[in-house]
């Protein structure tokens, strides 16, 4: 279904490209690969993760989505909904604007799925989701507070601050 040219191991990987001859959508970094016949997708490497959302768009024909439990069984969640995901002892919760689900994943396992997909860890417990971030906010003891869209604080630890000034270029 998709092809990247020129060919990069790491990117093929980060984007979960199988190797094909039959394709229809051509993925590149350079313009002088674009191909008539072809859907083309031209973006910088550093775009990679919303590369990633697209392409699960594209795949999927929705959005990726989470199950989280309620007293009333399970729920399905968008990605995008989810402000962030917190853990506690060895609950994992999935926090949306006005209410929480218990989740099954491991806070690791959630890390891994959710990397290119906009979370990021910011301390032992917590995962947020980039978009949902409303302030950041300098604390006391080189930490950041992040005053999320349905008003929680979620603190960056001083351990996680340089990859996430990294993600969000600041």
């Amino acid at each position: 279904m998709f092809k990247l040219k020129p060919s990069n191991k790491i990117l093929e990987e980060k984007l979960k490209l199988a190797n094909t001859s039959h394709y229809d959508y051509l993925l590149t970094t350079n313009k002088d690969f674009v191909e008539s016949e072809k859907i083309n997708i031209v973006f910088q490497e550093i775009q990679v993760h919303k590369i990633t959302k697209l392409l699960d768009l594209v795949v999927n024909g929705e959005e990726v989505f989470l199950l989280g439990l309620t007293e009333r069984g399970q729920k399905r969640v968008e990605l995008t909904s989810i402000q962030y995901v917190d853990s506690f002892g060895d609950d994992v919760y999935l926090v949306m604007r006005d209410y929480r689900l218990l989740t099954k994943n491991k806070l690791y396992q959630l890390e891994e799925e959710l990397n290119d997909k906009d979370f990021i860890r910011v301390s032992k417990s917590h995962l947020v989701n980039i978009g949902k971030i409303r302030y950041i906010k300098p604390a006391i003891n080189s930490k950041v507070e992040l005053i999320m869209d349905n008003d929680d604080i979620v603190e960056v630890k001083r351990t996680y601050l340089k990859d996430f000034r990294d993600t969000l270029k600041i």
